[in-house]
């Protein structure tokens, strides 16, 4: 077995994950699917690459690799859920396996957003999970989905949900019309860190996860 490549503590200061919602769902489904036909393999990271650029319709590995705003064995390395490894010289990842049920236990993971570099960590959150901002009483309940974005995309998303349950519901009394559009307010603001704020993941099966992890306080649910 080759050599597993640390997460880098000082990852955070030099590097941010900004791609849109839309197309980080993409990624990772097309990634997961390749994965699940050989769920116990170490895949190469560069053949991978390349099949996820013809998959995506990518023209070459350059304009996948824009796409991302990082090449691709970063973007792997962004992911809570992946683990590298180098063997002879070259570098390889995998899904990392879940833990057996018996081993889960519930647990709370909180996160102080003091800084904009804070808005990039990719949060993992799973299917069971909610995640929440006290300080706001906001919360996005569990939909039996796993989601793995940055926190920005996962309040932006938060956002865009709540602008089109307005539009699609027309006949909305104007209070709670201007309720939903308080908490939109309430959270575009904290995006744009005017002030520190609280992300809070509550995992009955402990399966969540942040990358960077470094200032992530866990305690027992």
């Amino acid at each position: 077995m080759g050599n597993p490549i640390p997460e880098n503590p000082g990852a955070l200061d030099g590097f941010k994950l900004d791609i849109s919602h839309q197309e980080m769902d993409r990624i990772i489904g097309e990634l997961e699917a390749i994965y699940q036909s050989q769920p116990t393999a170490w895949l190469p990271v560069e053949s991978i690459g390349m099949m996820l650029t013809h998959e995506l319709g990518y023209e070459d590995l350059d304009e996948f690799h824009d796409a991302l705003k990082c090449t691709f064995s970063q973007f792997l390395e962004s992911l809570p859920h992946i683990e590298i490894q180098e063997v002879d010289g070259k570098e390889k990842f995998r899904v990392k396996p879940p833990p057996p049920p018996e081993a889960r236990g519930g647990k709370v993971s909180t996160l102080r957003m003091t800084s904009r570099q804070d808005l990039w960590r990719v949060c993992l959150k799973s299917p069971n999970a909610t995640a929440s901002i006290p300080e706001i009483e906001f919360e996005i309940g569990a939909d039996s989905k796993r989601h793995i974005d940055s926190v920005y995309n996962h309040v932006a998303g938060a956002i865009f949900n709540l602008s089109q349950y307005v539009s699609s519901h027309t006949g909305m009394p104007n209070e709670d019309r201007e309720k939903i559009a308080a908490t939109v307010d309430q959270l575009s603001q904290l995006l744009d860190m005017q002030q520190p704020w609280t992300w809070v993941i509550s995992d009955p099966d402990g399966m969540s996860e942040f990358k960077p992890s470094a200032g992530v306080e866990v305690t027992p649910l």
